[in-house]
């Protein structure tokens, strides 16, 4: 029986010294987890981390008010765009309780911003960890911001639109849907692994527990949740949200025989139907 993999890995921050430095040498994952940690511990010991327990009581509101980006721009290619758009795709910080260590530690996952003045989309089941201490969100140039209110959210869809105490985003504009075929391009946190770009196609679309999902054939894994899904301008046309894994048979009732990994996220449609557009 297949079974869907939420792809919530927590969430992380970024050091204003990380983002200098691996312009020319490239991510250094594991030093960028340990200065994102100490930050978001450090506004935790200040009390400046909103409760879960405050947000996840907002996670009943519905709908907001917002004014979204501008249209997309012209197809690009895949390093001019990604280099765009490094700026657009955020850390998502989870702190969170060690039930085996007892202390407090991080874990990533993505997000995006919707407006430069801080309202950012991200998945609902980010939302529901029950170790969860706060969240606060990472821009790629080390500035961080922590999550301060629920604006709309759906279970359903698994949409959770929230503001941070944040101003001078790069917020993504929105596209038209994307056809069957249409190239896309996903930029998230896999495991830990910052700022990674993947291709693929649009698969299909399809309905999963009453839901609509847009299948994609671009990568993605834990942590990679809440991550863009990009037309070739750089428009969004969904969000990561979970995996189907596949195997031919059983063993002893283990799966086994590895075939595939299905791709499932949220069309943008989705997201927008939670936006009163101002």
């Amino acid at each position: 029986m297949n079974r869907l993999l939420p792809l919530f890995s927590a969430l992380l921050l970024l050091a204003p010294a990380w983002a200098a430095a691996e312009a020319d040498q490239g991510v250094d994952d594991q030093a960028l987890l340990k200065a994102l940690t100490q930050q978001v511990r450090q506004l935790h010991e200040r009390q400046q981390l909103t409760p879960m327990k405050l947000l996840r009581g907002q996670l009943a509101r519905t709908s907001t008010a917002l004014k979204l980006a501008g249209p997309a721009v012209q197809p690009q290619a895949p390093a001019e765009l990604y280099r765009r758009l490094q700026g657009s795709v955020l850390v998502h910080c989870h702190l969170y309780l060690c039930d085996k260590c007892k202390r407090t530690h991080l874990n990533p996952s993505t997000c995006f911003p919707l407006t430069a003045d801080g309202i950012c989309v991200a998945n609902y089941h980010a939302f529901t960890t029950t170790n969860t201490l706060g969240m606060a969100v990472a821009t790629r140039a080390g500035r961080v911001f922590p999550v301060t209110e629920v604006l709309a959210a759906s279970a359903r869809d698994d949409v959770v639109i929230f503001r941070v105490a944040a101003a001078d985003l790069q917020p993504l504009p929105f596209a038209a849907p994307a056809d069957v075929g249409t190239p896309v391009s996903v930029v998230s946190h896999p495991h830990s692994l910052f700022y990674v770009m993947t291709q693929g196609t649009v698969a299909r679309y399809c309905l999963d527990k009453g839901a609509r999902r847009m299948q994609i054939t671009a990568d993605y894994a834990i942590g990679s949740s809440g991550g863009p899904v990009l037309n070739a301008g750089g428009g969004v046309v969904g969000m990561v949200a979970s995996t189907q894994t596949i195997y031919a048979d059983r063993h002893h009732g283990e799966p086994g025989n590895l075939q595939m990994v299905v791709k499932l996220c949220v069309p943008s449609a989705s997201i927008r139907q939670l936006i009163k557009e101002e």
